[in-house]
């Protein structure tokens, strides 16, 4: 029964925390809530320590071969790590590359810490017939190693590998998984299968052996790091070209606004000719030849480019410039705009830029793919719609059913763009504490934007 009680208290020291740092990195996979999951994962560890306390404890008293019983030790010992994986698999929603490449990292270390804590079980040995210390000094030193090991893993996840895991692909996480793969096996073959008591009974030999461990910590850290330089510098690139979008966009809007009021002010100073031509013809009797005159003038006369579908001038311009362009294009625009009257359209508290931009995003990338298809099937709608302090943004159109997804996010099926658009919507709707929404069926594509307007 004492042998049950060290071994189960021994196990649950050395299993448990580590058991814990594995769901640190993927919390935010996990299939339930984190109350759920830890109280879960700390029934499975009780479980599985007290499997293998019921084991070892009878071999412990029977067998006195002490490589006999290393050997069946470790052999539950790595029963006990697959059945934590298999926990793990299951309690994280994730691509399985990343919950290897956490699952061994952790484990390393865990075997690191046991190697640590029968390092210095090594240097201090207890005399025959002081069991009960003996087993209180391997829950000591089991316990001290990992307050050193488990602050230095926990570091490491979150200053160098949670601020870069969202953009690692599975290949990435694949070829990182391998050395900690090789480190598992060597690790596990000399607990197994080798003598440990040279790691303290020869200086050279353990330093040697720690000092091999430390560096491939080390490398993984500045590996890590330099990678967390590379996406922080493509980040960068990303938010100047999206910048630069963006003032292209601006850039267009004013054009159009100058364009718009240089024909106003052709059309008020050509008005003025025509009506001194009217006035003659009038006062000299000509009524005929200046209905004549008035026909011809009414038949020149072009639809006005921008139609009023709100108050807002802004919304009218931009929706305006992609109806026409659609009309261009044989597809059918339908708009739908609503605004109470609690909150006029033409005092939205979201900056022109950013309507300009939302606007000109989803309208393009709409126009875009319904021109793939044949004249019939091409089709947009557009719904604005202001509820109390929501503004909510859809356009719904159809397309080919060709998407291209990442991690479950949409990317950009244009050969020659990057995406930049899409991440523009995603900007502009956390700057207003909004959020956006991507659906697709075989035959349509729904955006959907929701904004906070104050």
């Amino acid at each position: 029964m004492l042998n049950f009680f060290w071994i189960f208290t021994d196990d649950l020291i050395t299993i448990l925390p580590f058991a814990f740092l594995c769901f640190y990195p993927l919390k935010r996979y996990s299939r339930f809530s984190v109350k759920k999951t830890a109280l879960l994962t700390l029934l499975f560890v009780a479980a599985a320590s007290t499997a293998d306390a019921l084991v070892m404890a009878p071999f412990s008293e029977r067998i006195t071969d002490r490589e006999t019983l290393n050997f069946l030790s470790n052999v539950v010992y790595i029963t006990a790590v697959v059945l934590c994986f298999a926990w793990c698999v299951y309690a994280i929603k994730t691509i399985w590359q990343k919950k290897v490449f956490v699952f061994l990292f952790v484990l390393c270390g865990a075997l690191f810490t046991i190697t640590f804590a029968n390092f210095f079980q090594g240097m201090f040995p207890t005399k025959e017939g002081q069991l009960i210390f003996a087993n209180c000094s391997i829950v000591a030193f089991s316990a001290a190693s990992e307050c050193i090991v488990i602050p230095l893993l926990y570091l490491f996840f979150r200053k160098y590998y949670l601020p870069i895991e969202r953009n690692m692909d599975k290949k990435e996480l694949a070829i990182l998984s391998l050395p900690m793969l090789i480190l598992f096996v060597i690790l596990f073959t000399i607990f197994t299968f080798l003598e440990t008591e040279g790691l303290y009974s020869n200086p050279t030999e353990s330093l040697l052996y720690f000092g091999i461990l430390a560096m491939l910590f080390v490398l993984y850290t500045v590996m890590f790091k330099m990678c967390r330089l590379i996406r922080d510098r493509q980040a960068a690139g990303e938010k100047l070209m999206q910048s630069q979008y963006q003032m292209n966009i601006r850039d267009e809007q004013y054009r159009r606004i100058c364009e718009n009021i240089e024909g106003v002010r052709r059309q008020r100073h050509d008005m003025r000719h025509h009506m001194t031509t009217l006035r003659c013809f009038l006062e000299n009797g000509d009524t005929q030849k200046a209905v004549e005159y008035l026909n011809q003038y009414l038949g020149n006369c072009q639809n006005p480019k921008i139609t009023s579908y709100s108050e807002n001038p802004v919304i009218n311009m931009i929706v305006s410039h992609y109806a026409e362009l659609a009309l261009d294009r044989g597809i059918r625009f339908s708009v739908h705009i609503q605004f109470p009257g609690a909150l006029p359209p033409n005092k939205l508290n979201i900056e022109n830029i950013d309507i300009s931009v939302l606007l000109g995003n989803l309208l393009e990338n709409a126009i875009d793919a319904s021109s793939e298809l044949p004249v019939s099937e091409r089709d947009i709608k557009l719904n604005i719609l202001q509820q109390g302090n929501m503004l909510a943004v859809t356009v719904d159109n159809n397309f080919n059913g060709n998407v291209r997804q990442k991690d479950g996010a949409y990317l950009s099926t244009k050969p020659e763009h990057n995406g930049l658009g899409l991440s523009s919507l995603t900007d502009i709707a956390e700057k207003y504490h909004g959020g956006v929404e991507f659906r697709h069926t075989n035959k349509t594509f729904s955006s959907s934007i929701v904004l906070k307007l104050d």
